[in-house]
C-alpha cells in the first residue's frame, strides 16, 4: 500500500517568550575563561513532539568596540547533556530587538529531536561571564519529513576554544584561496552549515562576505556557493544568508575545504567552521 504524508501538521515549538519581552530566547552565560564553556542553561524542559528540524539563533553578544569571538553548543538531555551541535560560531552575534542594523546569527538542521527531550545550550567566549540569548525552533509532528534527517553534527574546523580556522578572503569581489578546515571527515556526513566570526577585533569595517564550501583534494570540488554574510562597523557578524543547509553526500576521510571573497578590502582575520549531520 502507497502511504502518502499527512498535510497541514507542521509543528513549531520555540523558547522566543513573549512579544512583551525586549529580550527573544533564553539567556546563556560564557564560561569565566575565553577557552570554558559556561553553565548549561535549559531552553525547552520538554518537546511537545518529535521534531526533524532545529533552527538555532544566537543574538546579543556583540558589543561595539569590543572583541567579541564565541562558540556555543546545544545539547539534549538532563543533567549529563549530550552536545549534539558543538561551536557553533557565535561570536560578534548582534541584537535585533535593541539594536539598529543588529541581526542575529541563524543556523539550520536536519536533526531527529524526539518527543519529551530536555533542550540547552552552553558558551564560550572571550568576552568571560557574559549573557547571550539563544532562541530554538523545532519544527516536526505527525508522519514523516520529505528530506533525510540525522542524529548529530560534528564540526570541523575549530581550534582553541572559542577560535576557528582562518580563512583570507579575496579583495574586491575576487575569490580568496581554498583553505583546508580539515585533511579528513571523521565519518560520513549528508549536509554541510557553515559558521563565520571574526577574531579579536574591535575596529570592524562594514563589509559583505561570499563563502564557498569545497569538498576533495587539491581540486576541489564546490558544494556550497556565495553563503553570505554581513560585517557591521559596530563589531557585529551576521549570517548565513542562505540558511539551508548544503545538502551532500560526503564520505568519510574527505577534505574540507573553504574560500572568501570580500566586497571591498579585508578587515581583520575571518575564522570559518563547518558543520556536518550524520
Amino acid at each position: 500500500m502507497l502511504w502518502v504524508p499527512q498535510k497541514g501538521v507542521l509543528r513549531c515549538d520555540h523558547n522566543t517568550g513573549t512579544v512583551g519581552a525586549t529580550t527573544v530566547g533564553t539567556a546563556v552565560t560564557t564560561g569565566a575563561s575565553a577557552s570554558t564553556k559556561g553553565t548549561p542553561a535549559q531552553l525547552i524542559a520538554s518537546t511537545a513532539f518529535d521534531a526533524y528540524w532545529i533552527r538555532v539563533c544566537a543574538s546579543a553578544y556583540a558589543s561595539s568596540g569590543a572583541a567579541s569571538d564565541g562558540s556555543l553548543d546545544i545539547m539534549v538531555g538532563a543533567a549529563t547533556e549530550e552536545i549534539i551541535i558543538p561551536d557553533l560560531l557565535m561570536g560578534y552575534c548582534g541584537d535585533p530587538v535593541t539594536s539598529i542594523g543588529g541581526m542575529a546569527k541563524t543556523w539550520d538542521f536536519p536533526l531527529y529531536i524526539p518527543a519529551g527531550t530536555r533542550i540547552s545550550a552552553q558558551a564560550a567566549g572571550v568576552r568571560t561571564a557574559t549573557a547571550m540569548r539563544v532562541a530554538i525552533f523545532l519544527y516536526g509532528g505527525d508522519g514523516y519529513p520529505p528530506f533525510r534527517v540525522g542524529s548529530k553534527v560534528v564540526t570541523y574546523g575549530m581550534g582553541t576554544v572559542p577560535n576557528a580556522t582562518a580563512v583570507t578572503p579575496g579583495a574586491s569581489g575576487a575569490e580568496g584561496s581554498w583553505t583546508q578546515i580539515t585533511a579528513s571527515t571523521s565519518e560520513s556526513h549528508f549536509a554541510i552549515v557553515p559558521s563565520l566570526q571574526q577574531n579579536n577585533n574591535t575596529n570592524m569595517v562594514a563589509r559583505a562576505l561570499a563563502m564557498d564550501i569545497g569538498v576533495g583534494a587539491a581540486t576541489e570540488e564546490e558544494i556550497l556557493q556565495s553563503s553570505w554574510w554581513g560585517i557591521g562597523s559596530t563589531e557585529t557578524v551576521a549570517g548565513p544568508m542562505n540558511g539551508m543547509p548544503c545538502f551532500q553526500d560526503i564520505p568519510a576521510a574527505t577534505r574540507l575545504t573553504a574560500r572568501m571573497s570580500c566586497s571591498g578590502t579585508t578587515s581583520g582575520t575571518y575564522e570559518v567552521a563547518l558543520h556536518a549531520v550524520s
